[in-house]
């Protein structure tokens, strides 16, 4: 094992211990307050409980920070979180302890609204420079929890209320759709999904009626989730402008590339240049016929938010021929 990979090695075992411990401990902090000996000593259990839970998020905190010293917004966030895992998790003797000790009760009461005060002022300043409300909250919550909520948002919006739109094609641009070989396929497994929602939720109704309605909210879910998708492959196809191509696979994929990154068009590719990390491969449930090499490497932002760079793009296009000519024509 070469010295980078053994320093690496400590380093993501680290990085996961600051995802599992903390919460461990805050889990068993919190089991702590159901016991005998907490019904006893409420008070110094609760002082336990909001020592363990402050500690537990701040410690990640200062773990992830420039120079191990978080800034002092978040430090607030955590402080006022913990207020409330400690308020609303405890055992009800030790949170009644907590409820009737004015001090603590007041300076949990204070931190809390002073962080609900300070997150308003930056939602609204970042709204008023951004425009979206996606970068807003993710000013004052973690962004990629924000862009997973927003993406589940914008999915459902998509299957309950959008019906029969035009595709998203803005003026000066021009669409190449990517749907017509995922239709079939697709409305086949929606087909298929719904029959078994329908049997699965009677056969597990004669089991236990509860667990059968939890099933069909993840199953009911799950279609929203799919017609979505099918809907989006059409309304989002992939878009040629005089800035360069936006490659898009509805909700999945939405990546520029510039017209100076933009190498190869078409021509000979293996399957190892499709399955390589480094290529955007866009032909899902199919084989694509069209691959297009980069001059330089492009970064784009996944679906989970997450950065990703790439140096071709493998396509699976309806009229491939028409998309190579008009790429041809913007690069003269």
């Amino acid at each position: 094992m070469t010295n980078a990979s053994s320093a690496a090695l400590p380093f993501r075992l680290r990085s996961i211990a600051l995802w599992i411990i903390p919460p461990t401990a805050i889990l068993l902090a919190r089991w702590m307050t159901h016991s005998d000996w907490a019904a006893a000593n409420a008070a110094l259990a609760a002082g336990l409980f909001l020592w363990v839970a402050a500690d537990g998020l701040l410690l990640p905190l200062m773990a992830r920070a420039p120079q191990h010293k978080p800034a002092p917004y978040a430090v607030l966030g955590a402080l006022a979180l913990a207020g409330i895992i400690v308020i609303f998790g405890a055992a009800p003797p030790v949170r009644h302890v907590v409820l009737g000790w004015p001090p603590l009760l007041t300076a949990l009461a204070l931190t809390i609204a002073v962080w609900l005060g300070w997150s308003g002022l930056r939602i609204a300043a970042e709204y008023r420079r951004s425009q979206s409300l996606e970068r807003a909250l993710g000013a004052v919550l973690p962004p990629l929890l924000v862009r997973f909520h927003c993406n589940e948002l914008r999915a459902m919006r998509l299957a309950l209320f959008v019906w029969r739109a035009p595709p998203e094609v803005p003026a000066g641009a021009q669409g190449f759709a990517c749907h017509r070989y995922l239709t079939p396929m697709l409305a086949t497994l929606l087909t298929l999904q719904l029959i078994e929602l329908v049997v699965v939720h009677f056969l597990v109704m004669l089991w236990n009626p509860s667990v059968a309605y939890v099933l069909l909210a993840l199953s009911v879910g799950g279609v929203l989730w799919l017609i979505a998708l099918l809907k989006s492959f059409r309304l989002y196809p992939v878009l040629i402008d005089d800035a360069g191509v936006q490659v898009r696979l509805g909700m999945l994929v939405d990546a520029f590339i510039p017209h100076d990154a933009i190498g190869e068009i078409g021509g000979a590719f293996t399957a190892d240049q499709v399955k390589d990390r480094r290529t955007l491969n866009t032909a899902i449930l199919g084989y694509p016929n069209l691959f297009v090499r980069l001059t330089r490497p492009v970064q784009f932002q996944n679906s989970f938010g997450l950065w990703r760079e790439i140096n071709a793009v493998a396509l699976r296009l309806d009229e491939p021929a028409a998309f190579t000519a008009a790429l041809a024509g913007k690069h003269g």
